[in-house]
């Protein structure tokens, strides 16, 4: 009984120390959005994503495990099950459990949290940065709006679908890649400058960045504003939208309707400058590009068809795109300053 308890003992504390800076930074974002929230009268659900998370989780379980099995399956052992288990203490299972799953309480509901404060932005400061953030756009994209320099080669029904499809992978990508960094081991260093950098970005740019430039995007300029500026690419995504399935549109339509309703929803809550599709998406291609080969050009490729999505279905202004690249770029530089300058496991 007493070495099962040193035991516990031992596999808490580590998990502690694994994950310090990120609890750390998890603590630095939530205590200023409550208060923000309780000051402007957001309201906060703090269980928005329980169920997908956990869903989503189980099913990344499945598959590892699956593979594994198949695996063992394929080797034709004579019992299969020693192997599996020989498997599984092969990849560390238990220290990547003891590690990941204090983590993976945490981030449904620091999504939720999120999710709420953008939802709130308006509550805080009214949106009013589009005419500036238009302006700028065509200053730097050669005086025209960015969309009319990707038209001609994107404005073809089959590309437009096969553009949203992966622009709709992002949110797969982005957790496959969170959850292997959440029950990686091996280099504690590296996972929590991830962490840490990925807490970071989503809360200075997601909601801080996002609410100093209240801005909605140039599919929202004219149902909030009246403005017609986007109507060519709007009315061509409709166009589309009737021989190939353009789900932005949808999601688009969505977001609208959750704009006029009381609370937050899971994924609600509109805001263009700066884009998190693109944070993101620079924050993996970073981060991927260290291991070479397919994941380094899968990553850089994600990054590149996220941008032409992000402006080419209405979502955002090219320099959304950006800002948020620069951005990120100068948070993951942070993170590895303080990665070499403290103790940052």
């Amino acid at each position: 009984m007493q070495t099962t308890e040193v035991t516990l003992n031992s596999g808490s504390l580590a998990a502690w120390r694994a994950n310090n800076s990120f609890y750390i930074a998890i603590a630095t974002y939530m205590l200023p959005a409550v208060f923000a929230a309780e000051h402007w009268g957001i309201p906060i659900d703090v269980k928005l994503y329980n169920q997908g998370f956990w869903v989503f989780g189980c099913a990344v379980a499945v598959v590892l495990f699956s593979t594994i099995s198949v695996r063992v399956m394929l080797s034709r052992p004579e019992r299969i099950f020693p192997q599996v288990k020989a498997q599984l203490r092969k990849y560390r299972l238990k220290e990547r459990i003891i590690r990941g799953v204090p983590v993976l309480i945490v981030f449904p509901i620091f999504f939720s949290v999120f999710t709420s404060m953008k939802a709130g932005i308006s509550r805080i400061v009214p949106f009013y940065a589009d005419w500036k953030l238009i302006e700028i756009d065509r200053v730097v994209n050669f005086g025209v709006d960015a969309w009319k320099l990707f038209q001609p080669i994107l404005g073809f029904g089959r590309v437009t679908f096969i553009i949203n499809f992966f622009y709709n992978l992002w949110f797969i990508f982005m957790f496959v890649v969170l959850f292997c960094v959440i029950f990686s081991v091996g280099n504690d260093r590296l996972r929590s400058r991830y962490l840490v950098a990925f807490v970071l970005t989503w809360a200075i740019l997601g909601n801080v960045a996002a609410t100093i430039f209240a801005s909605v995007g140039p599919a929202f300029v004219m149902p909030l504003f009246g403005d017609g500026t986007f109507a060519p690419l709007m009315d061509y995504l409709e166009t589309t939208n009737n021989v190939y399935p353009v789900w932005a549109l949808h999601a688009q339509n969505m977001l609208l309707a959750n704009a006029t309703s009381d609370g937050p929803h899971m994924g609600s809550g509109i805001s263009a400058f700066p884009s998190m599709h693109l944070a993101i998406a620079t924050l993996n291609a970073v981060f991927l590009w260290r291991f070479g080969g397919i994941l380094r050009w899968t990553g850089v490729a994600f990054l590149v068809v996220t941008q032409l999505g992000a402006v080419h279905l209405a979502w955002h202004y090219a320099i959304d795109g950006y800002a948020s690249m620069l951005a990120t770029a100068v948070i993951w530089t942070l993170t590895g300053w303080l990665s070499k300058s403290s103790k940052f496991s």
